[in-house]
């Protein structure tokens, strides 16, 4: 599977020349900045500090609850500003300091080795496209491109979809990784051989998880085990909310397209023209939304610029924003309420078996 035109054309070619003057413009070119590291430094403490408070016995249920959600939301959150930037080696120019800056994710209960081949070298590279894209068949009975399979219970999928995106961080950490792990084609990739090494980290962090987050708080602080594991869950539930909210906007809604390969495995667009095409922006004028996604709000400028900093993704929006007026393109955005509206419209449409693409 490729792309078979080499050439971006004049209209990335020139926006890539803008981009580079706003790079130059900048003390540490691509790479993060200060607002990273304290961004990150926050929410590592609301992440730790939330995970000893629950350990207080003498908690009530309301605030037991808000703690809950401050350790599903913040976990995400790191993932959103500090793994996923270190997994794409944008935080710093060493890329052995970006991955250990992404075992943040390993210690919040994903394995980071299976995301990269997942996120970096099928989703970033094949966008949207059925059997290279693995992120559409993430979600079991969720139907996301025009190109998988249809079953009759599609039909349905606008109703319980959101369920299982509440359940996601926990289908994500207890089945994803060890599924992938165990197969050696994943889409487009054929005869993997996963390390040895990655095997043991993939044990080691998993169990280091459980441990800190179920065995700590009912063995050494003596809550229930019920309890613990109600605790457990619906922190998982808010962390579900978010992660699946945020990563659905930026391709499953109306608007971006999904292309299905040539019989011989070519794509008959470019790398750059499929992305734009494949990808939409919400809530880009919002440096709030752009704070709490790590910039995933942004995702146009992601995905055009995946080795840039996701620091520099709310400038990088304007930049390509302008740069489509001047070429009368129309870019890509919603707002973040028609965003969900659009996405459960999409639903609906795909819940049926023909849908145009």
């Amino acid at each position: 599977m490729k792309f078979s035109k080499k050439d971006h054309g004049p209209f990335f070619q020139s926006l890539n020349e803008k981009v580079n003057v706003y790079l130059q413009s900048c003390s540490n070119g691509k790479y993060a900045n200060s607002s990273i590291w304290i961004k990150g430094l926050v929410l590592i403490g609301i992440y730790c500090g939330s995970y000893v408070l629950l350990l207080n016995t003498n908690l009530n249920t309301a605030t037991q609850i808000i703690l809950l959600a401050a350790l599903g939301f913040s976990g995400v959150m790191i993932v959103f500003n500090l793994v996923h930037d270190a997994s794409h080696n944008t935080l710093f120019k060493n890329k052995t300091v970006n991955r250990s800056i992404a075992y943040l994710g390993d210690l919040a209960g994903i394995n980071t080795y299976i995301w990269d081949i997942r996120h970096n070298v099928q989703h970033h590279t094949f966008t949207n496209i059925l059997d290279g894209d693995i992120i559409i068949d993430n979600i079991p009975l969720v139907r996301l491109s025009p190109y998988q399979k249809y079953f009759p219970v599609h039909r349905y999928q606008l109703w319980y979809a959101p369920f299982f995106y509440l359940l996601y961080t926990l289908y994500w950490m207890f089945f994803i990784d060890f599924k992938l792990f165990f197969k050696t084609d994943i889409c487009n990739l054929k005869n993997i051989r996963h390390p040895k090494t990655e095997w043991i980290k993939l044990i080691l962090f998993k169990s280091f998880y459980i441990f800190y987050t179920v065995v700590v708080p009912s063995v050494f602080f003596h809550f229930t085990f019920s309890k613990v594991l109600a605790g457990f869950f619906i922190m998982h539930l808010f962390a579900g909310l978010l992660l699946s909210t945020i990563a659905l906007l930026g391709h499953f809604v109306e608007g971006p397209s999904f292309v299905k390969p040539l019989p011989d495995g070519n794509i008959p667009n470019s790398w750059m023209q499929h992305e734009f095409d494949a990808t939409i922006d919400f809530s880009t004028n919002s440096k709030l939304m752009h704070c709490l996604t790590g910039g995933l709000n942004t995702h146009i400028a992601h995905h055009l610029y995946p080795r840039i900093c996701h620091c520099h993704y709310f400038q990088l929006s304007k930049i390509i924003k302008q740069h489509c007026t001047e070429h009368q393109v129309t870019y890509p955005q919603h707002s973040f309420n028609r965003a969900i509206v659009s996405h459960f419209r999409y639903l609906k449409k795909l819940s049926r078996p023909v849908v145009a693409v």
